[in-house]
């Protein structure tokens, strides 16, 4: 069950990355499920009420597969260390 995941075909809300950790964006939020573990983290939440995720992406460059971007509806793109859950930076657009 996915609840709060946006229906819209343009959107790229999972992404499965090089170390086998699935992102999920469910409206607002981010989550991270291990594949060998089964356990879930919660990466993050956008503060503000109007916004929500609308693409998740790993970065496939070896050595670096724990970087994740989040692009979000107010043209914002988040650079995540998901080994730290820490957000690196924010690109305005």
């Amino acid at each position: 069950d996915a609840p709060e995941l946006v229906d819209d075909y343009y959107l790229n809300l999972v992404s499965w990355s090089e170390s086998n950790v699935l992102a999920v964006a469910l409206g607002q939020c981010v989550y991270l499920w291990e594949a060998e573990t089964g356990n879930i983290k919660h990466l993050l939440t956008l503060r503000e009420e109007t916004d929500f995720v609308t693409s998740v992406s790993w970065v496939r460059d070896k050595g670096n597969s724990h970087y994740i971007a989040v692009g979000t509806n107010h043209n914002v793109v988040q650079l995540w260390d998901a080994e730290a859950e820490r957000r690196l930076r924010s690109l305005d657009g």
